[in-house]
C-alpha cells in the first residue's frame, strides 16, 4: 500500500485531501446557515411563528443525536470517502427540496433530511484529519478544515439577502442555488478524494462495535470533552441562527442584519484557524476556561448594546466562539484513550451530545422570545449554560 493510493500523515497528498475537506465543509456550512438570514421572509410566506421557526432551525441537527455515533463506527470500519460523499449529496438534496415547501410540516421534513447527511460529514472529516495528520500539524489541520464551515456559513449570512436573493429572485431559488453548489463540491470529492489511513494501526482495529463503544464510554474525560463541546452547538444553533432576526428586531434592515450577523462567523476564522494550532497538548485547559468566560459575556452584550459596542462584542464573540469547537475536537483526538484509530467513534459521541444541544437551542430561543417578546431572557440562559462549562473544564485532564 503506497502513499499514492492512501494518503498518510507523511504523504504530501494529505494537503490535497485537506483542501477537499475544506470545500466539503464550505458547502455544508453554506447550506446549514441558509435559513437564518431568511427567517422573517420564510415565516411571513408560510405563516409561521418564531416557536415554529425555532423547531425548523433545530431540526437541521436533530438526527445527529441518534446517527453520529453509528456514523463514527461505520466510518472507522468502512472508510470515509463514500460516507462523506453520501452525506454531502443528502445535504444538497435537502437544500433543493426546500424550494418546494408549502407548510411548516413540509419545511420541517426537508430540513430534517439534512440531519441524515450532516453526521457523516462532521464525523468523517474529523476522521480524515486525524488519519492524515499527526502532532502539531493535526491541530493546524483541524483549524483549517473547520474554517470551511465558517466561510460557508458567513457567506450565507452575508450574501443571501444582499446578493443571492436579488440575483435569483425568490427565497426558494436561494436554496436551489446553494444545493447546486453542494452537488458540484460532492462531485469534486468523489473525483479527487482518496481514502485516508493513520498507518499500520488502522488495519489492526479488530474490536467489535460493542467493545469499542464500551471502551470509550467508560472514559470520563471523553464525556467531559463532549459535554463542554456541546455548548458550542448550543451557542451556534441557539444564538447564531437567531442573530440575524435579533438584529432585525434592533431596527436593522435584512441586508444589514445579515452582514452584521456574518461578522462573528468571519472573525471565527481567526479563532478556528489559529488557536487550536498554537495551543499545546496538556496545556489547553486555561485557554478553554478563558474562551468560555469571554464567549458567555460577549453573547449577552450583543443583546443589550448597539452601535460601536455591538460591533465590538460581535467581533470578540466571533473570535472566541470560533475557536472552542475545533479546540475541543483536537483535545478529543489527543486523549490517550482515543487517538487517530478511535477518532471516528469518539467524534460521533461528540457530535451526538452536541446535536441534542443544537436541537434544543433554537427551539428554546424561539419559545422564550415568543413568550417574553424579547431575546434577552434567552440570551441570559444561553450565557449561564456556557459559563457553567467552566466548572466542568476544571475537571478535565488531557493526558
Amino acid at each position: 500500500m503506497t502513499d499514492d493510493s492512501h494518503p498518510s500523515a507523511t504523504s504530501s497528498y494529505r494537503w490535497v485531501i485537506l483542501a477537499l475537506a475544506w470545500l466539503v465543509y464550505f458547502a455544508f456550512g453554506l447550506i446549514l446557515a441558509s435559513i437564518p438570514p431568511l427567517v422573517n421572509v420564510i415565516a411571513a410566506d408560510l405563516g409561521l411563528t418564531y416557536s415554529e421557526m425555532g423547531v425548523i432551525l433545530g431540526s437541521v441537527i436533530l438526527m445527529y443525536i441518534p446517527l453520529a455515533v453509528p456514523a463514527g463506527i461505520g466510518i472507522d470500519r468502512f472508510g470515509q470517502k463514500k460516507a462523506i460523499a453520501l452525506g454531502l449529496l443528502l445535504v444538497s438534496i435537502s437544500a433543493i427540496l426546500r424550494s418546494f415547501v408549502f407548510s411548516f410540516e413540509t419545511l420541517f421534513l426537508v430540513v430534517f433530511l439534512f440531519g441524515f447527511g450532516g453526521p457523516t460529514i462532521s464525523v468523517g472529516l474529523a476522521k480524515v484529519v486525524a488519519s492524515s495528520f499527526k502532532g502539531k500539524e493535526r491541530g493546524l489541520a483541524s483549524g483549517i478544515y473547520m474554517t470551511g464551515a465558517v466561510v460557508g456559513s458567513a457567506s450565507a449570512l452575508a450574501l443571501s439577502n444582499s446578493i443571492i436573493l436579488p440575483l435569483v429572485g425568490t427565497w426558494r431559488n436561494v436554496f436551489s442555488f446553494y444545493g447546486i453548489i453542494g452537488f458540484l463540491v460532492a462531485f469534486a470529492w468523489i473525483l479527487l478524494a482518496r481514502e485516508s489511513t493513520s498507518g499500520p494501526e488502522q488495519s489492526n482495529i479488530i474490536l467489535s462495535m460493542r467493545k469499542m463503544l464500551r471502551s470509550l464510554l467508560g472514559h470520563k474525560h471523553v464525556w467531559i470533552v463532549a459535554i463542554i463541546g456541546s455548548s458550542s452547538f448550543l451557542v451556534f444553533y441557539g444564538f447564531g441562527n437567531w442573530l440575524p432576526t435579533l438584529l432585525e428586531e434592533k431596527g436593522m434592515s435584512p441586508v444589514d442584519a445579515g452582514l452584521f450577523a456574518s461578522i462573528p462567523t468571519w472573525l471565527g476564522l481567526l479563532g478556528s484557524g489559529i488557536i487550536p494550532g498554537v495551543t499545546k497538548a496538556g496545556q489547553r485547559r486555561p485557554i478553554i476556561v478563558a474562551l468560555l468566560l469571554i464567549e458567555g459575556i460577549s453573547m449577552y452584550i450583543v443583546g443589550i448594546t448597539s452601535g460601536s459596542f455591538l460591533l465590538a462584542s460581535l467581533i470578540v464573540f466571533g473570535i472566541v466562539s470560533g475557536a472552542i469547537m475545533p479546540l475541543m475536537l483536537v483535545v478529543m483526538m489527543d486523549l490517550p484513550s482515543v487517538g487517530a484509530e478511535y477518532t471516528g467513534i469518539a467524534s460521533g459521541l461528540f457530535f451526538s451530545i452536541g446535536g441534542s444541544m443544537g436541537f434544543i437551542g433554537p427551539i428554546l430561543v424561539g419559545y422564550l422570545t415568543d413568550l417574553t417578546s424579547s431575546f434577552i431572557p434567552a440570551l441570559i440562559l444561553l450565557a449561564i449554560v456556557v459559563e457553567a462549562m467552566i466548572v466542568l473544564t476544571l475537571f478535565l485532564k488531557e493526558n
